[in-house]
């Protein structure tokens, strides 16, 4: 009777302090969702800001190409080329890499959560900065490539290629690093909801 009446206790003892680890975790959970998504905004910030002056620079140094013997034969042979240029300067720069670099980061970041619940991100974390760069940059780069708005110019295939690849280079470290700390793999789902149903029961065979 005595260890009856103990049960009951313990129990009671063992949900409230369940119930203040999970307090514990989610508390844990939001600050560290709160500093990865400051962290990404100043990366995406850092992006924009440097995609401007790299385009900057190339339009310097294509000018400068245009302006030797060469140019005017390269602007008779690339008509469609320079009319794309031409859209995207009256489009502005800073707003193509507004767009380009959020296009890269909701593109990296949904193609990187699907290989953490895959498991796949498992065997991406021991490459490291570099490795993942050299590894994932390019390929990601084409897809981030096809997904560009259609808002934005691009013209052809090679020129999306070649405007994806500093955005996604950029973008890709931060967005592994949320997808690798915040979001679940597929088994922590599963464990999580036969906690969950657990619990229930367990509830229902108490009263």
């Amino acid at each position: 009777m005595i260890k009856q009446a103990g049960q009951p206790g313990r129990e009671k003892e063992g949900m409230e302090k369940s119930k203040k680890a999970s307090q514990h975790r989610l508390s844990d959970y939001i600050k560290k969702s709160f500093n990865l998504a400051l962290k990404a905004g100043i990366w995406a910030g850092c992006c924009v800001a440097l995609n401007i002056g790299l385009l900057y620079f190339s339009q310097l140094l294509f000018g400068f190409y245009l302006k030797t013997p060469m140019g005017p034969d390269f602007i008779a042979s690339n008509p469609e080329l320079m009319d794309t240029i031409a859209q995207l300067t009256d489009m502005g720069f800073e707003r193509l890499s507004i767009s380009l670099t959020l296009t890269a980061f909701s593109t990296c970041l949904g193609i990187l959560v699907a290989c953490k619940f895959f498991f796949l991100a498992r065997y991406i974390s021991p490459m490291g900065n570099v490795g993942r760069a050299i590894t994932f940059i390019l390929p990601f780069s084409a897809v981030v490539a096809m997904r560009i708005p259609e808002s934005v110019p691009v013209g052809g295939w090679e020129i999306a290629c070649t405007l994806s690849v500093f955005p996604t280079f950029v973008m890709f470290n931060i967005c592994f690093t949320i997808a690798d700390a915040l979001f679940p793999e597929v088994d922590d789902l599963i464990a999580f909801f036969r906690k969950k149903d657990n619990s229930g029961k367990r509830f229902n065979d108490r009263r």
